[in-house]
């Protein structure tokens, strides 16, 4: 079985994270040093905002599933019955 990271492929990632320099480094929002700074609490906002975002997605998502789940469990009636209900007709040749 071949392994999923060969010693090539990590060897590659060691390069471009040693020669990324203080580019991976996290904000100051992240290290949780935004004194007063605009940049600073723009970043605050910033995953204030996307995490709000991502919280609603997923609700959302969860919501579709739990309807998903209902609908199986509660099948609407065919559609033949609920228009027979709703005309009084019934099929010709039917007994009534």
């Amino acid at each position: 079985m071949k392994p999923i990271l060969s010693f090539r492929g990590a060897a590659v990632a060691g390069l471009f994270l040693l020669g990324s320099g203080n580019r991976l480094l996290a904000c100051a929002a992240c290290y949780g040093d935004t004194s007063g700074s605009k940049m600073g609490e723009a970043a605050t906002w910033g995953i204030i905002a996307m995490t709000i975002i991502m919280f609603i997605m997923l609700g959302a998502v969860g919501a579709f599933i739990w309807y998903l789940a209902y609908r199986a469990k509660h099948p609407l009636p065919d559609y033949r019955e609920i228009v027979d209900e709703t005309t009084g007709h019934t099929e010709p040749g039917a007994a009534s």
